[in-house]
């Protein structure tokens, strides 16, 4: 209760602050968005993913909105949410925990066209899904589905990029999952990060081209990880 008295004392001051400036750099983008499951907040936290995409210096700022066990139908609501002005460039990495607990064939196009609905035509980079080889036999079978019906869904929707991170993880050594065939070694997250960096910086040199805007810039930087759990996805 004393939290709630707090909140409603201070949102009066809040909302009498001026709105933040726009932040656009010289290239054209603004905000990266970037929408996960604890995938991405152990690639985060053990791979530093956030300071290593500022240090390409594509976008000025870069948003990190990650959760263990998402599901990427709690994308739509996230995108609504968190979609403003600033934001030029969207990155979606879900569909894991989607492909654990949906069985139906017709439940990917589904998902992926509800997510995509809420982008706004902004440029979209997914990164797609993988279990470990050794896992569970289901898992792997609706991935495949699941990776499958994102390279379809380019056909609907020009503004999808693909990052492939099903062919591109090939584990070794201690660059591998976890028993539970889903979640990674501290090496495996590390392993994603840069991968995702990689792909990001031919996501961002694609973005960049097909832009045509270009304004100032200032550079800011905010994200939602925690802590990775060992567990949920």
């Amino acid at each position: 209760m004393g939290a709630l008295c707090v909140s409603a004392f201070i949102a009066p001051q809040l909302s009498q602050a001026a709105p933040p400036p726009v932040s656009i750099s010289p290239n054209g983008q603004g905000r990266l968005l970037i929408i996960g499951d604890s995938l991405s907040v152990g690639t985060d936290y053990f791979g530093k993913l956030q300071t290593r995409i500022e240090r390409l210096a594509i976008w000025p700022s870069v948003f990190i909105d990650d959760k263990s066990g998402r599901k990427a139908s709690l994308a739509a609501p996230i995108l609504e949410k968190q979609l403003n002005a600033d934001t030029t460039a969207i990155v979606i990495a879900l569909g894991t925990n989607d492909m654990i607990s949906r069985t139906e064939s017709w439940y990917p196009q589904y998902v992926i066209d509800l997510v995509m609905t809420k982008t706004r035509n902004l440029p979209v980079l997914w990164v797609n899904t993988e279990f470990s080889a050794l896992g569970r036999r289901d898992w792997i079978s609706r991935s495949v589905r699941f990776n499958r019906a994102l390279v379809k869904a380019q056909a609907r929707w020009p503004q999808l990029r693909i990052a492939d991170w099903n062919t591109s993880f090939v584990p070794k050594a201690a660059s591998r999952f976890i028993a539970d065939g889903v979640h990674l070694t501290v090496s495996g997250y590390k392993t994603r990060a840069s991968f995702t960096v990689n792909a990001l910086r031919v996501y961002g040199t694609q973005v960049v081209d097909a832009t045509t805007t270009t304004t100032s810039t200032t550079t800011t930087s905010t994200s939602t990880s925690t802590v990775p759990p060992t567990t949920t996805p």
